[in-house]
C-alpha cells in the first residue's frame, strides 16, 4: 500500500491570475473570492484537500506586485513569507508567450529557494494549444522549475494531473487535518469575504477595492434554512460613501 503522503503548497503569482480559482476548483467548494479586480485575496488563506493518497493544506496568498502603499507592502511580504515555510511553490501564470515585468520580479524573488517550483500555466481554455506550447518554451528557462503543468481552474481542466505531479513532490507524513476539514478560516470570516466579493462585483468603478466587511450578526430563520445576516462595508475614505448604495 502505497505510504500517505501531506505537506504544505503555496500558490503564488500576480493578481488575477486564476489563484484562488485553482484552489477553490481542487477542493471543491468556494473559500477564496474571487473577482477582476487586483489585490482581492489579502490574507493567506489557508484550505485542506485529503484523499486516500494524502493530504495536501494549500496556502493562498496575496497577488504579487509592486506595492503602492503600505496596504500593498504587507500584501506582498505575505506572499513572499510562504517561500520558505511550504514544501512545493506553485507559480501561476497565464497562457501567453509575454514575460511582463511581474513576472520577471517573481522570478527574480524565487531566485535561489531551495524549495521546488511548479509552473502552472492557467487558463489554457481561451487561447489554442499552439500558444500553449509556446508559452511553455517561454517560461521554461525564466525560472528553475521541477514541473511545468498547464491547467484551466475555471473547467478544471488538468486537475487530477496537477495533483498527481503535487503529490509526486510529497513526502511521507501525517495527516495533520481531520478528512471534512477543507478550511481553516472561521465561518465569519468566510462569510465577510464573500460579501466583499459581491460589493466588488456589483458596484464596479462605484467603489475601491479597498473596502473590509464585519460581520455583525448571523442568526438562522425560523422554520428555514435561510441564514440572515447583518454586515458593515467600512470604506477607506468618507468621499468613498455614497447614499445611492
Amino acid at each position: 500500500m502505497e505510504k500517505f503522503k501531506s505537506g504544505f503548497v503555496t500558490l503564488v503569482g500576480r493578481p488575477n491570475v486564476g489563484k484562488s480559482t485553482l484552489m477553490n476548483c481542487i477542493i471543491g467548494q468556494k473559500i477564496a473570492i474571487t473577482s477582476n479586480k487586483p489585490q482581492t485575496t489579502r490574507n493567506r488563506i489557508q484550505t485542506v484537500y485529503t484523499s486516500e493518497r494524502g493530504q495536501i493544506i494549500f496556502l493562498d496568498t496575496p497577488g504579487i506586485h509592486k506595492a503602492k502603499n503600505k496596504l500593498g507592502e504587507y500584501m506582498v511580504k505575505t506572499a513572499k513569507n510562504t517561500f520558505s515555510e511550504v514544501d512545493l511553490v506553485l507559480w501561476l501564470v497565464e497562457a501567453s508567450t509575454f514575460i511582463g515585468a511581474t513576472e520577471k520580479h517573481i522570478a527574480k524573488m524565487l531566485e535561489g529557494i531551495k524549495t521546488p517550483i511548479i509552473l502552472v500555466i492557467n487558463k489554457i481554455d481561451k487561447v489554442d494549444k499552439e500558444i500553449v506550447f509556446k508559452s511553455i518554451q517561454s517560461y521554461k528557462d525564466i525560472c528553475n522549475f521541477s514541473e511545468i503543468v498547464p491547467v484551466s481552474a475555471l473547467k478544471g481542466d488538468n486537475k487530477e494531473e496537477l495533483l498527481n505531479v503535487i503529490f509526486d513532490y510529497l513526502s511521507s507524513g501525517p495527516q495533520f487535518y481531520d478528512e471534512d476539514t477543507i478550511t481553516d478560516q472561521p465561518e465569519r470570516q468566510i462569510v465577510a469575504e464573500l460579501v466583499r466579493e459581491k460589493a466588488l462585483r456589483l458596484l464596479q468603478d462605484e467603489i475601491p477595492h479597498g473596502i473590509a466587511v464585519t460581520i455583525e450578526r448571523m442568526k438562522d430563520r425560523k422554520n428555514s434554512n435561510i441564514v440572515d445576516i447583518d454586515a458593515t462595508i467600512v470604506c477607506e475614505r468618507e468621499s468613498h460613501k455614497n447614499n445611492n448604495w
